[in-house]
Order: C-alpha cells, then sequence, then structure tokens
C-alpha cells in the first residue's frame, strides 16, 4: 500500500491529476489525500491580524466546501477502492507546506498536474509542479493535462549515469508494483566509448537484479530531442528520471532536464530527487 499526496488549486488542470490519482490508488490499494494551501502572510499590526484571522477562516470555510463538491464530481466519474481524504492547510511557503505533509501523511508519492510548454516559454515558466520536484525527498508524478492512466507496462528511464545503482535501487520498489518493462536510456554526444558504457550498466543491472530491462544509447547533442523522440518511438506509458544538485551558476544557465522535460512531454513524468 502507498500513501498518495495531491495537491489542488481547485483548478480543471489540478482536478486531472486527482482522477489520475484515484486510478493508480485503486490499481495498487493506495489511500489518497488531496491537498489545498492557503498562502496568507502575516502582518505586523494587531488589528490587521484580526481582520487576517477572520479572512482565513472563511478560506477554510469555502475550502472545505470546494473539496465536498470536487470530490462529490470527481467520485463519480471514477470509482474509489479507498476513501479519499483531504485536508486544507495554512502555510506562508507552498513548497515548505507540501514537503511536510508529505513527510508528517508519510507519503510514497506526490501527484500533481502539469500544462505543456514549448520553446522559451518551457525555460522561464516557473510552477508549483517544478518547484516541488526540485525540493521533494519524495517522488512526484507531473501528470501531463488531459492525461488518463491506463498502465506503466512500457516505461523510459532515462539516467546521465551519475548515480546508476542508486537510481536503480530507489526505481525500483515502484516499478515491481505494475510489473513494467523498463527501457534504460543513456544520451551521448558520439559514438565514442559506447561499447564500455554499455558493459557499465549491465554490470549495475545484474547486481541490483533489476529485470525486465532493455538498454538503450543514444547519440544525440540534444538530450531534451532524444529522450523526447525515444519516448514516441517506444509508445511509453510513463517517463521517469532523477533531478541532481546543482551550483548557482548551474541552475542559471543550465536549466534541470528533469524539468524541463515535465513540461515538454506529454506522458506522465515520474521525477525522483537525488541527494
Amino acid at each position: 500500500m502507498v500513501n498518495i499526496l495531491v495537491p489542488t488549486d481547485f483548478s480543471d488542470l489540478s482536478r486531472g491529476s486527482i482522477e489520475y490519482a484515484i486510478r493508480i490508488a485503486n490499481q495498487l490499494d493506495g489511500n489518497i489525500t488531496l491537498l489545498h494551501v492557503i498562502n496568507i502572510m502575516q502582518p505586523t499590526r494587531a488589528s490587521t491580524r484580526l481582520k487576517l484571522h477572520s479572512l482565513e477562516r472563511e478560506m477554510v470555510k469555502d475550502a472545505k466546501e470546494d473539496f465536498a463538491k470536487l470530490l462529490d464530481e470527481v467520485t463519480k466519474q471514477v470509482k474509489t477502492t479507498q476513501p479519499v481524504k483531504y485536508k486544507v492547510v495554512k502555510g506562508a511557503s507552498f513548497n515548505d507546506t507540501v514537503k511536510n505533509q508529505a513527510k508528517r501523511l508519510r507519503t510514497g508519492l506526490i501527484i500533481m498536474s502539469t500544462r505543456g510548454a514549448s520553446g522559451l516559454r518551457k525555460y522561464v515558466m516557473g510552477t508549483n509542479t517544478a518547484s516541488i520536484i526540485g525540493i521533494s525527498p519524495v517522488p512526484v508524478l507531473a501528470v501531463p493535462e488531459e492525461a488518463t492512466f491506463k498502465s506503466f507496462k512500457t516505461v523510459v528511464y532515462a539516467t546521465d549515469m551519475q548515480h546508476l545503482e542508486k537510481e536503480i535501487k530507489a526505481l525500483m520498489p515502484y516499478l515491481e508494483k505494475f510489473q513494467s518493462h523498463v527501457h534504460l536510456i543513456h544520451v551521448v554526444p558520439s559514438n565514442k566509448d559506447i561499447a564500455a558504457i554499455e558493459a557499465k550498466i549491465d554490470k549495475v543491472i545484474m547486481k541490483t537484479g533489476f529485470k525486465n530491462v532493455i538498454v538503450r544509447m543514444l547519440v544525440n547533442e540534444n538530450v531534451d530531442v532524444a529522450i523526447d523522440n525515444y519516448v514516441k518511438a517506444s509508445k511509453a506509458d510513463l517517463l521517469t528520471m532523477f533531478t541532481h544538485e546543482k551550483s548557482f551558476y548551474e541552475k542559471l544557465f543550465n536549466r534541470s532536464i528533469t524539468k524541463r522535460m515535465a513540461f515538454q512531454s506529454k506522458l506522465p513524468l515520474l521525477a525522483f530527487r537525488q541527494k
């Protein structure tokens, strides 16, 4: 059983991630908690704080009413095997609140929606989903708009091989639940040393006991394009990647490929944050 956390702002976009989460939970016999975060900064004046507290109570009341309406509508579309819970939480930071609630609820998976983007917008657009991918110790499943869960039969796992063994060990429990067939891909700029890299990957796979794996080396100077093309050609059900800690200048000049793919890919992205 897995505990699934689904942050929502009651928009049509976030509603899609709720329906997606229910379908996954039904297959895993998992628990779902929907989370709505109310962001209000605390003022310094006492008189203003009293007014703010009244506003907060009203916002909490409205959110609970929205949840009741939302759950009624969603459960008419998708049947649930377990009751869906919800929480309304006040917090100064959306990211910190989601992170703290995930820890408190012993969450094994966070599911959030994302809307695709391309070109310059893909690189400069900031969303809550991308932010959570960057800071969450819990894996985040980014669900594209209008995506519908069927299965994770074919999974593309894109790796830069920095922490291959650790990544595989983190990934195995999730994919084994779905009995997935995995396409492990690594993108290189040229044909140089491909045989040696493949041998290294095979050695790690044998050591970890990772099963149902196909290894593919992709030659392309553009990592995004190579991954996107392979995902389409393989007709994958899921793309999974790991993020890594970057310096300030790396973040400035080379935005995370994982975050970019969350906007670029038209299929769900399962993102792990590698320490």
